[in-house]
């Protein structure tokens, strides 16, 4: 008798996982608003030891939203236009010729739900940065099983708290799991709370994909 194969489930972080970072995009931003270069100001990792918000983040000083905000706050000093958004996540990444979803990331999704895997969204704030409307007019949108996120539930990674929750709402044991994020903070929470988590390096993001496809087995 053939044995019963394990269902499984693939957890992704949104910023800097499914959506490149804005540092990756911030470039391309400043062009297409005719922008003077480094009006938005940092490109943390992409730039070590050249943006002070980032070096403060890194030493614990900052969570990863208040070096954003504060990003957008010296952005508008320098005169980035924000069109009326609450932050500059929203500027940049719904800006009019910039398409920021990870082609890695997007296949990923597809061979996974294809594959009978069982897909979510674990964010902190995918909702806050960009907006329900948005976000479900995205075309990944609807590769999503289900849709994990702190600004409307309330509780945040990593918090063991919120592993619990997103590991409920899929509804499969904790060791089926592959979780992807770039925060080695919440990756170590993931594996802390039994999932197969790995860690995304935004320099060489495509090997985080790889990684979690061989996990999946797709």
């Amino acid at each position: 008798m053939a044995g019963v194969q394990r269902r499984q489930g693939l957890l992704l972080d949104v910023g800097v996982v499914l959506l490149k970072s804005a540092w990756e995009i911030a470039d391309e931003f400043e062009r297409l608003h005719g922008l003077a270069p480094r009006t938005i100001p940092g490109r943390g990792p992409f730039d070590p030891g050249g943006d002070p918000l980032w070096e403060r983040h890194l030493a614990g000083e900052l969570t990863e939203r208040d070096y954003w905000l504060g990003n957008a706050e010296e952005a508008v000093r320098r005169g980035a236009p924000l069109d009326g958004h609450p932050h500059l996540m929203r500027a940049m990444f719904q800006s009019p010729g910039i398409d920021p979803a990870r082609p890695a990331a997007v296949d990923l999704l597809r061979q996974a739900r294809a594959t009978g895997v069982t897909t979510a969204v674990f964010s902190n704030e995918l909702m806050d940065f960009q907006g329900r409307e948005w976000v479900e007019a995205q075309a990944w949108f609807p590769l999503f099983d289900v849709v994990f996120d702190a600004t409307e539930r309330g509780v945040r990674k990593p918090t063991p708290a919120a592993y619990d929750a997103v590991v409920a709402d899929v509804n499969l044991p904790a060791g089926s799991l592959v979780f992807v994020d770039d925060n080695p903070r919440y990756a170590q929470a993931g594996a802390d709370a039994g999932m197969q988590a790995v860690l995304l390096d935004v320099l060489d993001p495509d090997a985080a994909f790889a990684e979690a496809a061989r996990l999946l087995g797709i």
